[in-house]
């Protein structure tokens, strides 16, 4: 299969693009749940990008009446939300990992610590791409998390 954004292979199964990251098309020939959501001007980057500094200015956005027919800024306001909720929930499941490697002798101290940090390291990674790619007026659609972002958004 190739990409109709980029023209990179990819394997049938995909459902994102390895080169560019945008969703493809679906076997039925139809566009993906999840529309390409851009940003209109300087503003409306920089507003996406502050959605995902803390989680206070992404719900200020979602509240506010002047933000609510932006489109770019509301869909990177709900993907903030969604990805501050996942990491925390998923900061809350590697206590439970570490409390059940902690007891495995010789190594199991080990392997919590080695869990917990390539579990960190790969959230601070997302988070960064997420702000780089909302403040170049980009919108990437972060898997799972991504195509509700866009249903509430419509």
């Amino acid at each position: 299969m190739i990409c109709s954004y980029c023209a990179a292979e990819m394997p049938e199964i995909s459902a994102f693009c390895p080169g560019c990251g945008r969703a493809v098309k679906t076997d039925g020939g139809q566009e993906p749940a999840c529309p390409e959501f851009t940003a209109l001007g300087l503003r409306d980057a920089l507003l996406g990008a502050l959605s995902y500094v803390a989680l206070v200015p992404a719900i200020v956005f979602l509240v506010l009446p002047a933000f609510r027919g932006n489109r770019f800024v509301r869909f990177h306001s709900w993907q903030s939300v969604f990805f501050t909720t996942f990491v925390v929930l998923a900061a809350l499941a590697l206590r439970l990992v570490f409390a059940l490697f902690s007891f495995l002798p010789v190594v199991g101290f080990l392997l919590a610590w080695l869990s917990v940090g390539v579990a960190m390291i790969a959230a601070v990674v997302l988070w960064v791409v997420l702000v780089v790619k909302a403040i170049r007026a980009e919108s990437y659609v972060v898997p799972w998390i991504g195509p509700w972002a866009a249903r509430l958004t419509e």
